[in-house]
């Protein structure tokens, strides 16, 4: 299965690209266009790439005992024991997304590294590129010139009013410069509508990523850990993972011509196409 981005509809003006990796963030999870796309790919039974022959090594979070729609997509595709699942516990600490993934990656020895959540995405590709998945999406990301490359979506969250406690006055600050920053070098430069980063995915090389995952947990995360059970500090994780867009660019980027990834939050059926 591939989904192809229309032309005519996508901002960026850049059709004809279709991303490898689906994602039904937020409310989007339960609209009919990710249940389709869900439909889809479960019916398909192919074998894929193991992505540690791609020098790869794909991370994502769970609850034990839990299995998920991400593991159930790899399980159809006969690469399940390739994926890394970080254990995680209820009641969810959103900010342990970070400090769980901060901790783990001295143990990657892969030269990539992606994460991916796994309650919301699936993977799949079209017939030439079955079996070389990995590879593929690898080759798109030194395309991209960069050294990490985010998910990329079109609503902004958090934003002011929505998912931001009072408390963060100064973090509500500095994400106002943020979102300038997106809108400029994505929206008006890149021209997409897809200028806001996701923190549901990313791919990136395995040392950058470290010490990205340092400076978010160090100097943006630490010390409001006790307070990340409530979505609304900040986003969850990704207002933290946002503050660092500026500092961090152009080795960091969003995939904002949805090469890679694609979110689904304000994408209505007629945006795409769908290919069994």
């Amino acid at each position: 299965m591939i989904i192809e981005t229309k032309k005519d509809t996508h901002a960026s003006g850049f059709g004809g690209y279709w991303p490898n990796i689906y994602h039904g963030n937020g409310i989007s999870k339960d609209g009919q266009l990710f249940k389709k796309i869900i439909d889809a790919d479960s019916k398909e039974g192919y074998k894929e790439q193991n992505p540690k022959d791609a020098d790869l090594t794909i991370l994502t979070w769970s609850v034990k005992g839990e299995t998920t729609l991400l593991e159930e997509c790899f399980e159809r595709k006969g690469i399940r024991d390739s994926l890394v699942v970080i254990n995680i516990k209820k009641p969810f600490n959103w900010l342990d997304k970070i400090k769980t993934i901060y901790e783990y990656l001295p143990y990657v020895k892969t030269k990539y590294v992606m994460a991916l959540d796994s309650t919301d995405i699936i993977v799949s590709t079209d017939g030439d590129g079955r079996g070389k998945l990995w590879s593929n999406i690898i080759e798109v990301l030194e395309i991209m010139a960069c050294k990490m490359l985010w998910n990329a979506e079109k609503r902004s969250w958090p934003t002011k009013g929505r998912g931001m406690s009072s408390m963060m006055l100064h973090q509500r600050n500095e994400l106002k410069k943020i979102e300038k920053f997106e809108e400029d070098v994505y929206r008006d430069f890149g021209n997409s509508d897809y200028c806001r980063l996701n923190s549901g995915a990313f791919i990136g090389l395995t040392e950058y990523v470290t010490e990205f995952y340092h400076t978010v947990w160090n100097d943006y995360a630490k010390e409001f850990y006790n307070d990340g059970v409530d979505e609304n500090l900040f986003g969850g994780d990704q207002g933290f993972i946002r503050l660092v867009q500026r500092i961090a660019f152009p080795d960091t980027l969003i995939d904002y011509r949805c090469r890679i990834f694609h979110t689904f939050v304000d994408v209505e059926e007629g945006e795409v196409n769908i290919y069994d």
